[in-house]
């Protein structure tokens, strides 16, 4: 298991208290939260080879959406899901700023995301 965080002040350790805690209850295989301009803020994943060029692509990802949410009468994409063989990828925007990466496989429980997740994310942003 990999686990960074940039920063060790109290509001760090609080975000990855939380994130580690929600990985570990929804069974994900990886959260990673960054600003949008790319840099990582917390990552706790695996198997990801270039968390770099994942988290630029993922960053890309978003800014598509979000503009494709424009030519659709400014709406706002609630989240983006890439469906991969074996696993799956969630991106949501946190804020203008910031959003999260989560990566989910088929033990991963789903709903915790979906239905918990702003309760989560309140307690951090």
């Amino acid at each position: 298991m990999k686990e960074k965080a940039i920063n060790s002040s109290a509001a760090n350790k609080e975000l990855n208290a939380v994130l580690n805690d929600l990985k570990e209850k929804g069974k994900f295989e990886g959260i990673l939260v960054a600003s949008r301009s790319g840099e990582i803020i917390y990552e706790n994943l695996e198997n990801i080879n270039d968390i770099k060029k994942f988290t630029s692509m993922c960053a890309s990802v978003l800014e598509s959406a979000l503009g494709l949410g424009k030519t659709m009468g400014n709406q706002i994409p609630k989240k983006i899901t890439a469906e991969l063989e074996e696993k799956t990828i969630l991106i949501i925007e946190i804020s203008d700023k910031t959003f999260i990466i989560f990566i989910l496989n088929t033990q991963t429980k789903t709903n915790l995301v979906l239905n918990q997740l702003d309760e989560y994310l309140e307690k951090l942003f």
